[in-house]
Order: structure tokens, then sequence, then C-alpha cells
């Protein structure tokens, strides 16, 4: 019999019972819960003052106050295992969370609030450890509006990067409260602190 690695279970993150579903559902399913991603996001696709719908709160809604009830959830569940063990959340901020985007200040926005979130629990304790990654555009769908913009400013990452990312802050418990910014040019660079991967060693 194959070992379990996977279960699917349909969640509009902004609807905080349906992301109380999913902790149940993982735990009911794996017996445990070890690691927290909250990676959903969207951008805008207008400029700001096009927006009579208001999908700019759409925007808040996912990419900033669903990742702070996933933490909140994550935390619970976390804190109820046996002996402390605690975990690690990880949350999907961006490059656009560390520097202004003009093209998209509602995105820019929220991803900064999750790097000051993310931040904040630098000296949580519990064994519980939550960090951010913070990438520069991949190609992913969310970059879809503004493809023709992005593809004149140069390369882009890779998946492979940012998973690696991803990787890192999960695995090293020196990690808390952590930002691994993710470019191109410079690799996985962790805000004030030396990082040495396979690909590239920076320091920010």
């Amino acid at each position: 019999k194959k070992e379990q690695v996977a279960y699917f279970v349909q969640c509009d993150v902004t609807q905080y019972h349906q992301q109380t579903a999913l902790f149940t559902a993982a735990q009911k399913h794996f017996g445990r819960v070890d690691i927290i991603v909250n990676n959903a996001g969207i951008a805008e696709n207008a400029p700001l003052w096009e927006d009579e719908k208001g999908i700019w709160k759409k925007v808040i809604d996912i990419d900033l106050s669903a990742v702070i009830e996933g933490t909140r959830l994550g935390i619970e569940a976390l804190k109820k295992k046996p002996d402390g063990e605690g975990g690690v959340i990880i949350n999907t901020a961006s490059l656009a969370g560390l520097y202004p985007q003009p093209r998209t200040p509602v995105y820019s926005a929220a991803k900064f609030g999750v790097v000051g979130f993310t931040r904040s629990f630098k000296d949580f304790g519990n064994n519980i450890r939550v960090n951010a990654v913070a990438p520069s555009f991949a190609p992913t769908k969310i970059i879809e509006p503004i493809k023709e913009a992005v593809s004149k400013m140069g390369a882009l990452v890779t998946i492979e990067m940012v998973t690696d990312a991803f990787m890192l802050l999960i695995e090293d418990d020196s990690y808390s409260g952590d930002i691994a910014r993710i470019t191109p040019q410079y690799g996985i660079s962790v805000l004030g602190r030396t990082v040495a991967t396979d690909k590239k060693k920076a320091k920010l």
C-alpha cells in the first residue's frame, strides 16, 4: 500500500470556516499538522481609480486577511501537538512587499502587510516558527495582466528557486520571523542573514 502524500480539499481562503475545515481534514487524513503554507494570492488587474467593482478589497481579503487567519489557525493546530513539538508556518509574500510597485499598489500594500506580520513572530517561541518567502516575478498566472511589462524587466525567478527558498525556511530551525528574498540576480537572500545555496550566496 502506497503512503498517502496528498489529499485535496477545495478551500476559499476568504471563508474562514473553509480554512478550519482544511485543517480538520489534514489532521484526520495524516494524523498531524507540521507545516502550514499560506500561499493563495491574486493581484489587481486594473488601475485603482478604474476599479468600480471594488476588486481591491478582494486582493486584501485573499493576500493579507486570509494569511493572518491561516497563521492563526496554524498556530492553534501546532500548539495542540504533544510535548510541544511545534512546527513551521510559511507565508508567501513578494518582492512587492519589500519595494513599492506602482502598477499594483494594493497588492504591494497587502504583501508589505504579510512581511510585517511575519516578522512580528521573530520571538514567538513554543517551537513554532513563522517565516515568509518574497519572490520577484515568477512564471505564474498572477503576472498575466502585466506580462508584457514584466517581460521588459528581464529574467524571472524560477519555480525551482522559489521552492528552494521554501525548503530552506522549513528545514533550518534557525530561521524564525525571517523573510527570504528571491531574485534572478542574487538568488535566495534572507533579510539580514547570509545564505549559502547551490546556486548563489548573498547577504542583504
